[in-house]
């Protein structure tokens, strides 16, 4: 799958499991929310915040989960598409972003499609 290869699984990791929980519901589910939720540095372009201990560049992974339904994306809405939002990942985010901007059409077309289904 693409959004693996190109290095995009590695914040956005597809799947987490929950913990324990007496509550069946919520004991050990898995849940597809393509996040690890952990602070990742998206470079100087988007620093311009800063939340608890987080540094002006550093953004805890948005879920992917959802995504279909968003109209503005990144933590500002400045990205109109996931596209653009893609173009605008830097820091520890390029080298997936340039993967990505390095596929064929066909390949950015498939990827795209997935993603606006999640």
């Amino acid at each position: 799958m693409t959004f693996v290869l190109i290095g995009c699984a590695g914040c956005h990791v597809p799947a987490l499991v929950t913990g324990f929980k007496r509550v069946s519901a919520l004991n050990l589910k898995i849940v597809q929310a393509y996040t690890d939720l952990l602070l990742h540095d998206m470079g100087p372009d988007l620093a311009d915040i800063c939340l608890g201990t987080a540094r002006p560049a550093e953004y805890r992974t948005e879920p992917l989960m959802g995504l279909r339904f968003k109209t503005a994306l990144l933590h500002d809405g400045r990205a109109s598409s996931i596209a653009a939002a893609i173009r605008l990942h830097g820091g520890e985010a390029v080298r997936a972003r340039n993967r990505f901007l390095a596929l064929s059409l066909a390949q950015r077309s498939a990827l795209l499609r997935f993603l606006r289904g999640l």
